[in-house]
């Protein structure tokens, strides 16, 4: 239960849109009318009719399933919900915000009160525009201006809200409270107000939604991804941020207590639903609210409360324009609202729907609700979670769709991260300078494209000579390597290199638009141009953290992290694991290409070392519940006196900075090691085997590993604030903790790093070579390679999902962004 001006539900207003002022000084635009679908009198007079008459609603009584029953199917009636938000309902809503049973609005103050000083510090830009939408007294939304005004940044705040006397009523003091701000009052629905942003608001203007008291709650999951979609796509620009306060699935008794108030304050808002359809239908006695009862249920199988209206007698409901005649039986049930609260996996869920990342959350001191800060990325992979529709090429030859947002991707990592004059910079001295990967990613995919079409390479074509491959050393002596491209004793210039970028998308763009069906063999190359990029943009994201001159990545939001050092950190359980035979690797062989002229729907592809498929056996083994964190690799390395040997390549020391003040490398800069104490440490497998040696333990194998990934033995991180590949996050997260030895489950092996572990990266039995790029994994056969399994926060989802798929690096390799955790 919130006040919601969202188009479910419609609302009175005029049938033409105007400006309003005031000589109050407070600034109120009418905005009514200016979405296709906003609400006027006479299609809210429609939308009582059309859902008195219909049955549409499924109900099955929540209340018989807590008691062990099994409750009939039936289909009610209902009314829409915005009747309840008159001027009288909203003054009677704003009552009940105060009352101790409702807890809602208390922890969002909580909240508020705790961190508004770091919202605004951290994510409100100077110049921003903020749009509060059904901003009701904004009692909640004061410590967020109060904020804005210490900070000194220049804001315009535009409040939304359905009631024109509400809207003056909060804005007038504000106005006078914080003449810095610039405030507006949108009158309208959120429909109205989002379209009247979008027209009005210049696209560059960096713009915060806020949809505060569970207003989200009011939708339907469906309808509040719809919702949240449309916005994302209509009204906002990569990097704008969505701040939306998210009830949790909470206790039945709270809840319920909640929506039927022991002062009788929720019953009145309900019944006074019923008098505004009176006033709608220019009072006409629609309804009698002495032949109702309000009937609150808690339906904790849907995780929502559900409010009704129960005829108290056998009666007919009658109204003119529209004509509706409706005959109620006693006992009947009428749907007026839903008030949907939210599991971690249903945010996950509903931040895919909308195609948001998840910046982080604030949740209240009782832990009962969260305050939830969305972006809209520059560039989106559904999760494994999404529809089939968009997982379907998942596996197979990737889209164009999908080329084109890696390519956004790569570009806001080139083209922002790197400073102007620092292209030639080698931050990693084994690896080649930034401009090589620029070039190579082209020059990789130009090369496959021309040799399975058999056609002539993109100019400039010495090009091919100079990208075609990198740099591997051998870590321990490093005038060893395998065959790479010319090193150029000068560099092309970086607008050159990036022309000839442009060129070979536009050459994969043509391929789609001229073709309608691939053979296998070009789909294969294309699989493989699209994930070598993807791992490319990884390789160039370790390289980049470990340069102090690396730039934020533009309008991608920091996390909202909070220092953990101080706090205990829970044990690492060990969790016994019977062991057992699986399935592994897959079966895709390059000879079966030019058996079939297209892909079969079913058909998969991947790199050679991960077939062919085989049994994976594996006998009994334990292994801790969750990686080794930053704050206990640093106890180890105290105990190891700071041991050069010892210290990661993932931390850091800030300028005048000396062991042990060290920070954590990230795509932001340095961050404080204590806001990263509980995040997976990064180290060298040698540094990984150093700390598993001094504990009486070693590193799980890869067929240990496998094992848990193949059989679903452990947890995959559901909660949007704990998703941890994909780009979801820019750093780590915090590692998941069991809270006893009892309920101990494996956590963080799809993400959050790639996983270290002790097997030597050798080829399967059976392995037979790539023919299209031979070098890929046999150079590596060379008993100086571990396998990593799993992925880390920069690895794109169609990897990081793909059971089969395997990394490796050297043992003495620093820069990869992988954790690790004991077994024995």
């Amino acid at each position: 239960m919130a006040p919601t001006a969202h188009a479910k539900a419609q609302a009175p207003a005029h049938e033409t849109p105007a400006a309003a002022a005031a000589a109050d000084g407070v600034r109120i635009m009418d905005v009514r009318g200016r979405a296709a679908n906003s609400n006027t009198t006479r299609s809210l007079r429609a939308a009582v009719a059309d859902a008195l008459q219909a049955r549409s609603v499924p109900f099955m009584d929540p209340r018989v399933v807590r008691a062990g029953g099994t409750p009939d199917k039936t289909l009610l009636r209902s009314v829409p919900t915005m009747l309840l938000y008159d001027d009288r309902g909203l003054d009677i809503f704003d009552r009940i915000t105060y009352i101790d049973d409702y807890y809602l609005t208390a922890a969002e103050i909580d909240i508020f009160r705790r961190y508004a000083q770091a919202l605004v510090r951290d994510h409100v830009a100077d110049g921003a525009v903020l749009v509060e939408l059904g901003c009701g007294a904004m009692r909640k939304t004061k410590f967020v201006l109060e904020a804005i005004a210490e900070s000194g940044k220049v804001v315009t705040y535009y409040a939304v809200d359905l009631s024109e006397s509400s809207l003056r009523a909060s804005l007038l003091p504000l106005t006078k409270m914080f003449p810095s701000i610039r405030f507006v009052g949108l009158w309208g629905t959120y429909d109205d107000s989002v379209a009247w942003i979008r027209r009005s608001v210049p696209a560059d203007t960096p713009k915060m939604y806020l949809w505060l008291g569970s207003s989200i709650g009011n939708l339907t999951r469906e309808e509040a991804a719809s919702f949240l979609r449309g916005i994302v796509d209509g009204a906002m620009e990569p990097g704008d941020l969505f701040l939306c306060g998210i009830d949790r699935r909470n206790s039945f008794e709270a809840l319920s207590l909640a929506y039927n108030d022991s002062h009788g304050l929720t019953r009145e808002f309900i019944l006074n639903g019923l008098d505004h359809v009176n006033a709608v239908f220019d009072n006409q006695p629609v309804f009698d609210r002495a032949d109702f009862e309000y009937v609150s249920i808690y339906n904790e199988v849907d995780g929502r409360h559900e409010a009704y209206y129960r005829a108290l007698r056998a009666h007919t409901v009658s109204a003119r324009d529209p004509d509706f005649s409706v005959d109620l039986a006693e006992g009947e049930l009428i749907n007026v609202e839903y008030s949907y609260k939210y599991s971690a996996q249903e945010v996950a869920t509903l931040l895919d729907a909308a195609r948001l990342h998840h910046v982080g959350k604030w949740t209240d001191a009782k832990g009962m609700y969260d305050l939830h800060l969305f972006q809209k990325p520059a560039f989106f992979f559904p999760r494994a979670s999404a529809s089939p529709a968009e997982k379907r090429a998942e596996r197979g030859q990737p889209s164009l769709a999908q080329f084109e947002e890696l390519w956004k991707l790569w570009d806001l990592i080139t083209g922002t991260m790197i400073a102007p004059d620092n292209h030639l910079f080698k931050p990693i001295s084994l690896r080649h300078p930034y401009l090589f990967y620029v070039g190579h990613m082209p020059g990789f995919a130009d090369i496959q494209l021309s040799r399975v079409l058999g056609l002539e390479l993109t100019p400039p074509q010495q090009f091919a000579d100079i990208f075609e491959r990198g740099i591997d050393p051998d870590t321990e002596d490093p005038s060893k390597c395998h065959p790479h491209s010319a090193v150029p004793e000068q560099w092309p210039a970086l607008s050159d290199v990036r022309a000839y970028q442009d060129r070979v998308r536009e050459r994969i763009r043509g391929l789609y638009a001229s073709t309608p069906a691939f053979p296998r063999r070009v789909q294969r190359v294309l699989f493989m141009c699209f994930e070598h990029e993807a791992m490319h943009a990884e390789t160039l994201l370790y390289m980049l953290v470990q340069d102090p001159r690396v730039q934020p990545p533009a309008r991608v939001a920091r996390p909202i992290l909070e220092s953990t050092q101080g706090r205990p950190t829970p044990a690492a359980h060990f969790v016994a694991v019977e062991g057992g035979e699986c399935e592994a690797g897959i079966d895709d062989a390059e000879d079966q290409d030019d058996a079939k002229d297209a892909l079969a729907d079913d058909a998969v592809f991947g790199w050679d070392n991960e077939g062919p498929m085989h049994a994976l056996s594996v006998p009994p083994f334990e292994i801790q519940d969750r990686p080794v964190t930053v704050g206990e690799y640093y106890t180890f390395l105290a105990s190891r006196q700071w041991d050069a040997k010892l210290v990661p390549d993932s931390w850091g020391l800030a300028p005048g900075q000396m062991a042990p003040h060290y920070s954590v490398k990230t795509a932001f800069g340095l961050i404080a090691i204590d806001l990263a104490w509980r995040w997976p440490a990064f180290v060298s497998n040698d540094q990984a085997t150093a700390y598993a040696d001094a504990h009486g333990a070693r590193l799980p194998t890869e067929d240990e590993i496998a094992f848990l990934r193949y059989t679903g033995q452990h947890q995959p991180a559901a909660d949007a604030s704990l998703a941890t590949a994909n780009f979801v996050s820019w750093t780590p997260r915090d590692v998941r903790f069991s809270t006893s030895a009892a309920d101990a489950a494996i956590t963080d092996l799809d993400g959050n790093g790639w996983e270290h572990t002790s097997t030597e990266f050798m080829p399967f039995d059976g392995f037979v070579a790539s023919k299209l790029y031979p070098g890929y994994s046999s150079d590596f056969f060379d008993h100086k390679h571990n396998v990593v399994l799993g992925a880390s926060w920069a690895t794109v989802e169609r990897i990081a999902s793909r059971k089969t798929f395997r990394n490796w690096y050297q043992r003495a390799y620093p820069f990869v962004f992988a954790k690790f955790r004991l077994a024995r």
